[in-house]
């Protein structure tokens, strides 16, 4: 089998909808009323949030190039289906080996090892992708993502942001290979890229955090 990993979003745009979300990020300890009022505010900023469908579309296709021959699972970390949902459901589907592809691509203590703390089972056996940040067709894909739009701007009046999840410092203490790995996967698909070469520096690096270093 194979299980299909994501983070999680609100299941409902709503204050209450929203605030069991981020109680959950939160391992149950419910934010204060302006934390879950600023999450809030940015969910409806954005018009919700596209993640559930876009995996569960990324879910669907992996299912079908696999075919029948190989059950393809999902859930989320912080939302449902939860982690431990999936997991008692291939049990009693009768699974003895899954592989796992968390679908963040590069390794964190603070985030895939937050997933792998739920894949227990005494019947079955867990294979765990670790990261994959330096598959060709993922770095590619950036590329060409990127350079469509370039494309579209048809001159040099740009600044490409490279935006990634912060983690916090005290990760650097334990040698967390997350922040090395943003760095070589952003460098190695910028080759492919019209200002790879440009000594103007088009581009800058950018993190985000969206929770306090102690609840990250």
């Amino acid at each position: 089998a194979v299980l299909m990993m994501t983070f999680g979003s609100p299941e409902e745009i709503t204050y209450e909808g929203v605030a069991e979300f981020f109680t959950n990020i939160r391992r149950g300890v419910r934010p204060e009323p302006h934390e879950i009022q600023t999450l809030y505010d940015h969910y409806l900023r954005i018009g919700g949030t596209p993640l559930q469908r876009i995996t569960k579309k990324e879910v669907d296709l992996v299912a079908s190039a696999l075919g029948e021959q190989v059950s393809v699972y999902f859930a989320n970390k912080f939302s449902r289906p939860f982690i431990i949902d999936a997991v008692k459901e291939m049990e009693n589907d009768g699974i003895e080996e899954c592989l796992c592809l968390i679908l963040e691509p590069h390794y964190s203590y603070y985030s895939v090892m937050g997933y792998e703390k739920f894949l227990e089972s005494d019947q079955i056996k867990f294979q765990i992708i670790k990261d994959w940040y330096r598959e060709p067709s993922l770095l590619h894909y950036w590329a060409d993502e990127i350079r469509k739009i370039l494309d579209q701007i048809g001159d040099n009046s740009y600044k490409v942001i490279f935006s990634a999840h912060s983690v916090p410092v005290l990760a650097l203490d334990f040698g967390d290979p997350y922040i090395d790995q943003k760095m070589q996967a952003k460098n190695r698909f910028i080759l492919g890229l019209p200002f790879a070469n440009d000594k103007t520096c088009q581009y800058i690096n950018a993190d985000c955090n969206d929770s306090k270093p102690e609840n990250a």
